[in-house]
């Protein structure tokens, strides 16, 4: 016979569960609460109060929940989702598939984990492994819509708008009006410029309650692409804004002021202290050990600040015979962990320990080997925009290494990134506002331009303007910098982008054709005004025209 508290915890579960299906969300947690109140817990409760704080980017009280329900029932599979979905919120994408993996196989009928894993293959572009998924969830579920407009999705947007249009077509047939595969649709729309038809899909959808958090950020992010598109810049501004504005209110208790993530202005501006604090002839040589590194032709690292154009100048060198590249593939983490994490880790750096450094690039050649199997006897490209503030440690681990940076004026560059939507991490918090964006451009390039003139290291720059103005020549330049023959390949890079997952925002853009985007910021010069003065020094020091 149960006990009062027993049958009472029964009663509270089986209510929360029904207000759920149901869709009252509120009804829900509150139900959940009250539990907590009372001192009763199950994992289901926990769970619904764990999504509730999630949503509201709360991730640390979240993972305290759902540890909680995983210590009652371990092999929950409705849990081990859920903190694989908190892993997503964290940007540790690669764990996340652990747990969602994790879910199918204590529930293998789970419609929700296969979609989140398919989903999750999808943004680190494991495409193969992400159609894989999505379509197990639509064997188990074939009147189930969401397993297919996921797919839609993911398919608009690699650019292959046939197949998603098919897909939200046959997402709609299941249930109208069904809001992602209407954002599949509109996303395709975008990529292929059918700006009208792509706005009179959005904007009756954001006038609704129907969508979530996220797919609400989607819409206005698209309709803010599509409203600048037909050159209403004010309105399109604003959308921009709300976008922006969103994004920093949800992730504001991890990256805002006081939260557990170290704030990343703050981090660059610990690094340049520390740096001009340094001895200049101390960086003027290379090491004196010994450094064999592994059978590749040539190691590069290929940075600029976002949107400089080094996802263009990644798929140009994608495209040369026998060079290798990897875009954003978290390669030095060991090294961060080991030199950049505090002051102690980076006195570490000057001097190194040849055994420490020995440490951190096996590390990150067996990251890179994971990645890039075939990488001996190519030429390597290992790219991210902000590898130029890292550049102390890039010299003492790899001092063989190249270095190509790519320049953009100063105000399309901060323009651009206020334009664009970015996961969620330290970094992309600060490009919320304009003036947050301009005041990390310009932390950002102090630190890159004192690096670059200290270290001996081979550098070589990629103006934007003079690429897409003067391609073969600059290109051919490029090449022969990175030791690659060049051929007439390097004009159809947007084909070797289009058969290659670009998770940077500049994607769909890449695999259409040579853009030029210069000047852009002069649509945008009465919103940019309160910025000019920051960016200047950099405007008139790369010689852009005032």
């Amino acid at each position: 016979m149960q006990t009062d508290a027993a049958a009472r915890l029964q009663s509270l579960v089986q209510d929360a569960m029904r207000a759920k299906a149901a869709g009252d969300v509120a009804a829900a947690v509150a139900i959940a609460e009250q539990a907590a109140q009372e001192r009763l817990g199950h994992p289901a409760l926990l769970r619904i109060r764990a999504e509730a704080l999630l949503d509201a980017g709360r991730i640390e009280e979240a993972g305290k929940l759902l540890n909680r329900a995983l210590a009652l029932a371990p092999r929950d599979s409705a849990t081990i989702l859920d903190v694989g979905r908190l892993l997503i919120a964290e940007d540790r994408t690669e764990e996340a598939i652990l747990a969602f993996r994790a879910a199918t196989e204590a529930q293998p009928d789970l419609v929700d984990a296969w979609n989140a894993l398919g989903a999750a293959h999808a943004a680190v572009g494991q495409l193969p492994q992400a159609r894989v998924a999505f379509g197990r969830a639509v064997e188990l579920a074939p009147q189930d819509p969401d397993p297919r407009a996921n797919l839609a999705f993911m398919e608009a947007r690699t650019g292959r708008h046939d197949a998603a249009r098919a897909l939200a077509g046959q997402a709609l047939h299941l249930q109208p009006g069904h809001v992602l595969a209407r954002l599949a649709l509109a996303r395709a729309d975008v990529d292929q410029e059918l700006f009208e038809s792509a706005r009179s899909r959005l904007e009756p959808l954001l006038m609704t309650d129907e969508l979530n958090v996220t797919q609400r950020q989607i819409a206005r992010g698209l309709l803010a692409d599509t409203l600048d598109a037909l050159d209403s810049v004010p309105d399109a501004f604003a959308m921009y804004t709300q976008v922006k504005q969103a994004f920093a209110a949800r992730h504001a208790a991890r990256f805002g002021e006081g939260g557990p993530v170290e704030n990343h202005l703050a981090f660059m501006q610990r690094l340049t202290a520390w740096f001009e604090r340094q001895d200049p002839q101390s960086w003027s040589s290379t090491p004196t050990y010994d450094y064999a590194g592994p059978p590749i032709r040539q190691h590069v690292f290929l940075l600029g600040y976002l949107r400089s154009g080094v996802t263009l100048v990644e798929s140009i060198l994608a495209s040369l015979d026998d060079t290798r590249v990897l875009e954003e593939g978290s390669t030095l983490v060991a090294g961060d962990a080991l030199f950049l994490k505090n002051s102690e880790s980076l006195a570490r750096l000057n001097p190194i320990d040849p055994r420490v450094a020995s440490q951190a690039r096996d590390a990150y050649w067996r990251r890179v080997r994971e990645a890039v199997p075939d990488v001996d006897g190519k030429v390597f490209v290992d790219m991210s925009p902000l590898y130029g503030i890292k550049l102390p440690m890039i010299a003492r681990l790899f001092p063989s290494a190249r270095v190509i940076v790519c320049r953009r004026d100063p105000r399309d560059v901060v323009l651009s990134c206020f334009r664009r939507s970015f996961s969620p991490n330290a970094l992309t918090y600060q490009l919320t506002s304009l003036e947050g964006i301009a005041r990390h451009y310009d932390a950002a390039m102090r630190l890159t331009e004192e690096h670059l003139a200290a270290l001996p290291l081979p550098v070589h720059v990629v103006e934007y303007s003079r690429l897409v103005g003067s391609f073969d020549a600059t290109t051919r330049d490029l090449a022969d910098f990175v030791g690659a023959v060049w051929s007439e390949n390097v004009r159809h890079f947007n084909r070797t982008a289009a058969g290659r997952q670009i998770n940077t925002p500049s994607g769909p853009q890449v695999r259409r054709r040579l853009y030029d985007g210069s000047g852009q910021w002069r649509r945008y010069r009465a919103q940019l005004e309160p910025v000019l003065p920051t960016l200047q020094p950099w405007v008139s020091k790369y010689g852009y025209l005032p």
